[in-house]
Formats: C-alpha cells, structure tokens, sequence
C-alpha cells in the first residue's frame, strides 16, 4: 500500500515538474493593450510580423482607427494611447488629456503621388522635374499658380493630359477637418500664399479663399487616407491624376496594385506608371506616441527603441533614426524614394491650424457639403467616434478594432 502510495506522490511530483516547464516555455498570457490610431499606421498594427514581435515582448496591442484632429479632440473609452501623425495634433491631445509623456518611432514626408503621363504633363507645364535617383519634384508654387487660373487638365501645355477628362487639375486630399494628412497640404499652402512665411493667423482675403477652393473644389472628401490611396492604386489616374499622400504609404505599399489589389483588399499595392513626387516645399508628419497609462508608455518605448520592431516600421515605408534601414527597405522594395528631404516647412501652431479648419468646416457648410463621418458619429472610418470640445460627456465605446 505504502509502494502505490509512494508511486502516487511521484507520479503528482512529475505532472507538476512538467507542468511548470510548460508553463515557463509557454509563458505568461500577453497583456492586453489598446490604442487609438491614425489609419495611415493601420497596416503596419495589422502585420502578423508586427503583432508576434509585441506577443514575444508580452504584449497584445489592439489599435481602432481615427482621424489625427478626431484623437486630439476625443474621449478615447479608456485606451492605454494615442497615436496621431503631427505636432499640432499630439499638442492639441497633451492639453486636452493632461499628459507630457511621448514618443516619436517614426516619421514620415508628406508626398504627391501620381502617374508618368501626369507627370509629364506637369513637367511640360513647368510644374514638376524628374530627378536621377527615380523620383519627381513637384514645384508647389507653379502647382498654386496653375489653381488659381482653374487650369483644367487637358488646357496644359504640349495637349496636357486629357485622361482626366474636363477635370481641373487639383491635388487630391483627405478631409481636413478630421484628418491629418489634409491639415498637413494645408500648412504647406497656407505658407506659400503667406509670402513663405509659416501663418501665425488663418488667411483672410484673396488668400483665404484660395485655400477653401482648393478643398471645395475636390468635392466631398474622404475621411481617412487609406481610402484615397487604394482609389488611387485601384482607379488609375483618371480618377486620382495626384494624391497628397503620407510617403510611407507609398514607400510601404504591398501586393499588386489597381483592381487586383482593391479586390483582394488592404492597401494594395501601386498602379502601373506610378511616379512618387517630393513637393517644394513639403512639410513632415511626426507619428507620436502619446501614453495615458504605464502599459502605452512602455509600448512607446519599444515602438521607439525595439530594433526589430524599428525594423519591421521601415519596412512598412516609415523613416526611422537609421535612415540607411529606410532606405534599404524602399530600396528592396522597389521603390524610388529621396535619401534626404530638404525643403521643408513647418506646420502653423495649434491655434492657427484650428483656426484655418474652423474657416473651412464653415465654408464646406456654405457649399452644402456633409458634416464630415467624425462629427455624424458614422464608423466608415475604422470606428471613428464623435469629436467633443472639452467637457462634454465621453462618446460610447468603439468597436472597431485591429490587433498587433
């Protein structure tokens, strides 16, 4: 009886032997992290490479999308960060939440992507110049000039291009008053119509309204910039001629492009012809990481410091403190991109650039345009919630979400 017993106790000594060792190999349960993001930043969140580097780092990172303005501006329903992709916005977010802790991993130029034979249309106009190294100069002053005459794609130069049809020739951007990449084009002209001079106050006059066509004129806008790129990389140039774009969503753009793209879904990759052009000047987009508790703060940290994780962000098309990582990624890639950016300006101060955007939800209201989807409270854009001023009473939980 004593032997069974005996057995009995050794036979519980080895299961809990083993089932310490499986335990230690399998490791403790990811902590669960949540963040409210740009969704120029979704695909990279969404890369399995990306979520199991944070798993073997003991995290799961779950991310839901929003306009960079909307971040800044909103309840964020107990999120651990926020993530937007500017100075203004990151700025406005430290005031609206109390908060002084960030952290910027990566960053990214604002571009103009186009098509060959827009671009050479653009050249022949005195526009745009193809550099050595495969990538184009988009010369914003002669691109603000040509706007201000209302020049129609088929009345430039040597025929133009008339693939756009009766079109007039605009860059295409995103919704200003919610998203980042279009208050990004708006500082870069708001400066040139200023003397070239960054605005210390919105543009009244001549200037002002300039500033409200070049928007208007584009119709209703898109919320997010992932849906004009994939219409760009999906549609051709007769219905995209040119994009104001993050660079890393062309530097970091995947698959095939054009319709076979948009069916398989994401990003895609880029149309046949596409050129990348660098405007002068452009303005840069910082993606700050902005903790409001101790587990977003530490997945600053290891978004800014983590060599693989730095790694895997170059290969989604940002720039990092190792510009040869970037460079090397767009490089195998396939992509044309410019080593160094020069030319560039500052945006406007937080004041100012709400200021232009009041104006221009003013003027949208004026040309019957909708309220954009941030302010109806309407999900299309990744789960976007309503925008709130100070004090008001926080928005419902966001579904949406997309784990890392």
């Amino acid at each position: 009886m004593r032997r069974i017993s005996a057995l009995a106790v050794s036979a519980l000594l080895v299961a809990g032997v083993l089932a310490a060792v499986a335990w230690n190999l399998a490791g403790p349960e990811p902590r669960r992290v949540t963040g409210v993001i740009g969704s120029e930043k979704a695909d990279f969140f969404a890369d399995p490479e990306v979520a199991e580097r944070f798993a073997d780092l003991g995290y799961t990172v779950e991310v839901r999308t929003r306009g960079s303005r909307a971040i800044a501006r909103s309840d964020l329903d107990g999120a651990d960060f926020g993530f937007p992709s500017s100075d203004p916005s990151a700025e406005a977010f430290q005031r609206e939440h109390g908060t002084d802790r960030e952290y910027r991993p990566f960053y990214s130029p604002m571009v103009v992507l186009g098509h060959r034979p827009v671009a050479e249309a653009l050249r022949e106009a005195g526009a745009a110049t193809e550099e050595d190294d495969g990538t184009w100069t988009l010369d914003m002053a002669a691109y603000l000039h040509l706007t201000r005459d209302r020049t129609r794609w088929r009345d430039l130069p040597g025929g133009g291009y008339d693939g756009a049809g009766r079109g007039e020739l605009l860059i295409r951007t995103t919704d200003p008053r919610t998203s980042n990449s279009a208050a990004m084009y708006l500082a870069v002209v708001s400066y040139l119509l200023n003397g070239e001079e960054v605005v210390q106050e919105p543009p009244g006059g001549e200037a002002g309204e300039h500033i409200a066509r070049l928007f208007l004129a584009q119709g209703a806008p898109p919320e997010s910039s992932k849906q004009p790129f994939d219409q760009y990389a999906a549609l051709g140039a007769g219905h995209t001629p040119l994009l104001w774009a993050y660079e890393a969503q062309y530097a970091g753009a995947r698959g095939p492009g054009g319709a076979e793209g948009a069916e398989e879904g994401g990003a895609g990759g880029l149309p046949d012809g596409a050129v990348v052009m660098y405007p002068a000047p452009t303005t840069v987009s910082n993606h700050t990481v902005l903790p409001l508790t101790a587990a977003g703060d530490e997945v600053g940290r290891l978004l800014t410091e983590d060599p693989e994780l730095q790694r895997l962000a170059a290969g989604h098309g940002f720039r990092t403190s190792d510009a040869d990582r970037f460079t090397a990624a767009a490089r195998d890639a396939g992509r044309p991109v410019r080593a160094q950016v020069g030319d560039v300006v500052n945006a406007p101060a937080y004041e100012v650039v709400e200021g232009m955007i009041t104006r221009l939800e003013q003027a949208y209201a004026d040309g019957g345009l909708p309220e954009p989807a941030d302010e109806r409270g309407d999900p299309r854009d990744g789960g976007a919630a309503p925008a709130r001023p100070p004090g008001a009473p926080p928005a419902r939980p966001d579904p949406t979400t997309e784990s890392a």
